[in-house]
């Protein structure tokens, strides 16, 4: 655990849990966002699976190189982690850009991808996605990064979370806060939001592929996650009744059971 050089100008900060002797699985967190927002799942899932989680190019403790970023070019950093862990083999699982990092990742290197998660996640920025992600930036650009966590927080989380559980709420928003991002990290990560096209690749991917969604996901709609099943022969899709863009963090039993189950028949290798 720490940091590792990947190349000769860029250190990722990770972290392992569980046995190698167990199938991998890695974890990859979204825009602006450390890898400790994993934890909910690790608990669960490093008794079955050895778990890796990292933080991405411009977030947590990681560098934070010259933007902007690409998702290919963070897919290339996973796949650069994997090589300096030793890591031949495994199973990604992606939230938000995290799950368009993990696509891009399985998709240039299908002998190394055993299975795919993505998680409120999507194909293309166009329509909708592109209004809202570029909601995100001007957070970033007209407020500051302090201001993005905060303003962000209604379209990651329902409206009853964000009323009913309010202590909760100030204790995540305080733990965004002290793991945040760079403006020059954040500002990275949402061009590659941005740019993001793998629509008509997608259709190519030939593993088990597992899609989930909150049905109340104001900044990647369902629309988005029905997309990526449409695209990928063979995904399943699962939507959460009434769950959020974060299903993660707001509901993280009913999401560890749904990917558990699923892990437990899909990820054995």
């Amino acid at each position: 655990m720490g940091k590792v050089s990947i190349t000769s100008t860029l250190s990722l900060y990770y972290e392992e849990f569980g046995e190698r002797s167990n199938p991998t699985i890695v974890l990859i967190r979204g825009t602006g966002a450390d890898s400790s927002r994993w934890m909910p799942q690790v608990n669960i899932y490093k008794q079955d699976f050895n778990v890796i989680i990292f933080d991405n190019r411009g977030a947590g403790k990681s560098d934070t190189p010259q933007g902007p970023y690409t998702v290919q070019q963070m897919a290339d950093d996973t796949v650069r982690l994997l090589d300096k862990l030793e890591i031949e083999k495994c199973h990604l699982s992606g939230s938000s850009l995290g799950g368009a990092i993990a696509l891009h990742a399985a998709l240039q290197h299908p002998d190394r991808i055993g299975s795919l998660q993505m998680h409120s996640s999507w194909l293309k920025t166009h329509g909708y996605m592109e209004f809202s992600l570029n909601l995100l930036k001007q957070y970033l650009v007209r407020g500051g990064v302090d201001f993005y966590y905060e303003a962000a927080l209604p379209l990651l989380f329902t409206p009853k979370f964000l009323s009913s559980d309010y202590e909760r709420l100030k204790s995540i928003l305080a733990h965004m806060r002290a793991n945040a991002a760079t403006r020059e990290g954040l500002m990275g990560q949402i061009e590659a939001n941005l740019s993001h096209d793998l629509l008509d690749a997608a259709k190519n991917l030939r593993i088990p592929t597992l899609v989930t969604v909150g049905e109340s996901d104001y900044l990647l709609p369902v629309s988005a996650s029905q997309e990526i099943v449409d695209t990928i022969p063979g995904a399943k899709l699962v939507v959460f009744e009434n769950g959020p863009h974060l299903v993660t963090m707001e509901s993280p039993e009913e999401f560890n059971a749904v990917t558990l189950s699923w892990m437990q028949e899909n990820c054995k290798n």
